[in-house]
């Protein structure tokens, strides 16, 4: 394992990361060092991390935040699929001057408390919304109790490739709890046609059909019957949400001034 991390001619790391990114990569993966999965991954994140720098332009690349930086590191050889690649997009940012101001402290944290779907999800709001969510509830005509039959439907899921899209109002509950989206209720301005196609979706044509096919209730000498209540709210990236998904997708911008390929390769002279 310590040759794997001291040696960037074992490891795979072009020389230009240079021994101070090695020697946090051994201070970050020492708690789990004894790990086959570490050692077997540490090559993957150094040459994978080498070919991102490539595409940083010489006069911006930076030494990352030590902090930040051994934080991803455990998380990358932690994670799975895109979540460690979201560590590894990170870090990539850290080293670049015109990126790393932008990544806030938290942002490592907050990618560990996400799952695949998550960031799928994240990966796919790629506006600052308004998304359509439909919750449906029902209740007497004329008042009383509700109950929830449907909360916060939508299609993101499905359209984000989600695993378990049913479980998208759960992923979006979480990403609230972040900070990353808000959820609000519309507004009697709002233009609601954008919700004409979750309304004509049958899980909910299909809910709110039972609803109302239930008998009515009586009470006293009045028969009351059961409605379906139609609940529209939208979804929005925050500010903070905004900035966390370019940190989670980073890429570095190609422009002309790249510098010289050869001296990341094989090092400067």
């Amino acid at each position: 394992m310590r040759d794997l991390v001291v040696s960037p001619a074992r490891s795979g790391a072009p020389p230009d990361l240079g021994s101070g990114l090695l020697t946090l990569a051994r201070v970050a993966l020492a708690p789990i060092s004894s790990l086959p999965r570490a050692a077997a991954r540490l090559p993957e994140l150094l040459r994978t991390l080498g070919e991102r720098g490539l595409s940083i332009p010489s006069e911006r690349r930076r030494t990352p935040n030590a902090s930040m930086a051994l934080r991803a590191l455990a998380g990358f050889v932690r994670a799975d699929g895109e979540i460690r690649d979201g560590y590894l997009s990170m870090l990539t940012a850290t080293m670049d001057r015109d990126a790393a101001d932008d990544i806030h402290p938290a942002f490592i944290d907050l990618l560990g408390q996400l799952g695949g779907d998550e960031i799928r999800l994240l990966a796919s709001l790629e506006t600052e919304g308004p998304f359509p969510l439909l919750s449906l509830s029902s209740r007497l005509r004329h008042g009383g109790a509700s109950r929830v039959e449907l909360r916060h439907f939508s299609l993101l899921g499905l359209r984000a490739g989600c695993q378990d899209p049913a479980r998208t109002p759960a992923y979006l509950d979480n990403l609230a709890r972040l900070g990353v989206v808000e959820i609000r209720p519309t507004r009697v301005t709002d233009d609601v046609r954008m919700f004409q196609e979750l309304e004509e979706h049958p899980t909910v044509v299909s809910i709110r059909t039972r609803i109302e096919e239930q008998p009515a209730v009586r009470i006293g000498p009045i028969s009351e019957p059961i409605v379906a209540d139609v609940q529209y709210k939208s979804l929005f990236l925050t500010a903070f949400g905004r900035q966390f998904r370019v940190a989670c997708f980073f890429r570095p911008e190609v422009t002309d001034a790249r510098g010289d390929v050869g001296d990341l390769v094989h090092g400067s002279s």
